[in-house]
Order: structure tokens, then sequence, then C-alpha cells
């Protein structure tokens, strides 16, 4: 029986995320081949190609698909960019995953889908913390009603000052479209709601600030989110926490137990005694993070041969930037 065809990937944006997980994962898929890099930077793309030989390299997107015949396409630019090439792409027969944010506003989200309706193509949204094995345990525990009936959910991710303290792109309101609330702010309603299986949101409050860092963008951000299914959900997230360490976490209460992420522990009522439990076998929390980005990848390729609908679909991505426009109009801005 002949070989199936490897699929053909390319890569737009050639900075960190592509070079720490994106290409590495690629070039070690059995069932993938990395054909080509574009950047703008034409040193950078012309450096990779040669560091992981990927056979041709390009500073300009329209002629990567002009000269390369690619079955996909992996978009890690800044989020101002991401329609203008997720529409180069799929006109061109490519099929799309784009790195978070997934847009700089639900606007740009929806002519993205429309987009992939009309062209028939696969939109994936990069939000790897669906693929951890922590996450998906914890889906199947609530799924199962280990917690009992969902009563209350207290997020965060503070990052400690680092590199936010210099100028980047996601600190420009114009590349970006917004700072740490659609930076990680989306990244944690998104897994929280594909987690509670996505109920509807009855109020969204947040408050806003950018008084440690003084950039355009918020630094800071605190949010009140209820569902329809009376849930509440308490969220902060910073770039500008003042400590040494970033500090992670996502509390769910329920009324027969407790689960905490970031390491995965969940604690039962018994009688008057509280039984804290550790599922074994998940693994090193560093190990887990960076395997969720090789699982992504894996999927989106899987998904791209199958032709099946990715887990995390633009329209799913679309759901948490909605709620983050809400957190933004509350907030005033």
């Amino acid at each position: 029986m002949p070989l199936k065809p490897k699929t053909r990937v390319g890569i737009i944006g050639a900075g960190g995320i592509s070079q720490v997980s994106h290409i590495p994962n690629i070039i070690t898929n059995d069932t993938a081949e990395l054909i080509a890099v574009c950047d703008t930077d034409s040193a950078r793309a012309s450096t990779l190609a040669d560091r992981y030989e990927i056979p041709a390299w390009y500073d300009e997107p329209d002629r990567m698909f002009n000269d390369e015949k690619l079955d996909c396409v992996i978009i890690t630019t800044p989020t101002i960019s991401h329609l203008p090439l997720c529409q180069l792409a799929m006109e061109s027969g490519a099929d799309v995953f784009l790195e978070k944010p997934f847009a700089r506003n639900a606007v740009e989200a929806r002519k993205m889908i429309d987009i992939a309706q009309r062209t028939g193509k696969i939109l994936m949204v990069g939000m790897n913390h669906r693929f951890r094995d922590d996450t998906n345990h914890l889906k199947k525990l609530i799924e199962e009603d280990e917690l009992g009936e969902l009563i209350t959910i207290r997020s965060g991710w503070l990052k400690h000052l680092g590199v936010w303290g210099r100028p980047y792109w996601f600190t420009d309101i114009k590349l970006a479209g917004g700072g740490v609330l659609l930076e990680l702010g989306m990244q944690m309603i998104d897994v929280i709601c594909y987690l509670m299986g996505y109920p509807t949101v009855i109020e969204a409050v947040c408050n806003i600030s950018n008084k440690v860092l003084e950039l355009e963008v918020e630094d800071t951000a605190t949010s009140f989110i209820r569902f329809s299914n009376e849930v509440s959900l308490i969220m902060e997230v910073g770039w500008a926490n003042l400590d040494r360490d970033d500090v992670a976490y996502t509390h769910f209460s329920g009324t027969l137990g407790a689960a905490v992420l970031n390491p995965l522990r969940l604690s039962r009522r018994q009688g008057d005694r509280i039984i804290e439990m550790i599922p074994p076998g998940l693994g090193d929390q560093v190990e887990l993070y960076r395997r969720s980005f090789r699982m992504e990848i894996t999927h989106f390729i899987d998904c791209v041969k199958d032709r099946s609908e990715p887990l995390s679909s633009g329209r799913e991505a679309l759901t948490a930037l909605k709620i983050v426009d809400q957190l933004y109009r509350s907030a005033g801005r």
C-alpha cells in the first residue's frame, strides 16, 4: 500500500513561539512536512530555514502561497495581521491555525469565521490549555458530577514584571487590540467555558488599570462573570505582578467538593471531613505545559487530514472573545 503524502505546512511569523514550540513540533511529526517559513524579517526567516533545514523561506506571504502548494499554515504574527493573512491563506487553499490572541475584537473574528465557511477551510485557534492532560481530567470530573453542582470559580494569571516592562507589540493598542485581558484573560475564559460546556453569560463586569507599567493598554484586570448555570467566576490577570514569580491558579468549588488546577488536586467532603486526592500519572507541570503545544499541533494536522472540526475552533474562540469585548465595555474602554 502506498504511503499517504505528508501534510504540507507553512509558518508565517518566525518569532519566539514558532521557534520554541511550533517548528520543533512540526518537524518531529511523522505525518507533516514543514515546507516554508515566512517573516517580514528576512534575516530571521533565512536563519530559521537554515537551522531547521526548511526547504524555503520568504519575507512576503503572498509569494509563499504563489510558489508553494501548502495544505495548511500556522500564523503567529501580531494580532492586527490575522484577518488579512487568514483571508490570503484560505483563498490560496490552505487551512489555518491562528496563534492567540485570535483577533482584536469579535468583529474581526466573525469575518475570519465567515471566510472559513465560504472557502470550506479549517480555522483553529491555538488555545493550548485545552490540550493539557490535567485540564481534560478535570473536565471529566466535572462531567461526572464529582464536584457536585458548581458554585464558584476563582482564577488568576499574574506574570511578574519581566519582559512587560519593555516595549513589545502586545502592548501596542493598534497592533494587539487590548492588553492583558485580551492576552491572558481570553485564554482563561476559554478554558473555563470549555470545562463547563459553554453556559451563557448573564453578567460581566471588569475593572482595568495601567498604573504600574503606564502603557496605553491595561496591565491589570479584575473581572466578575455570572453564568446561566448560576456559577460565578472571579478572575484576575496581570503583567505587572511585583513579585519574583508568576502566579497561576484556577479553583472550582462545588456542593460535593473542590478542584484546583496547576497542579490538579481534588478535595471531597466525607461527612465533616475533607479528603484530598491527587490524580496519579499526570506528570510534571512544566512537561504538561510543553506537551499541550505538541498535542494541539498534532490535533490540527489530524484535522487537516481528516477534514474534521478542531477542538479549538474559530466559533468557540469567538465565544471567549465576545465575553472579553463585554468586559472591556463594562470597564469603559
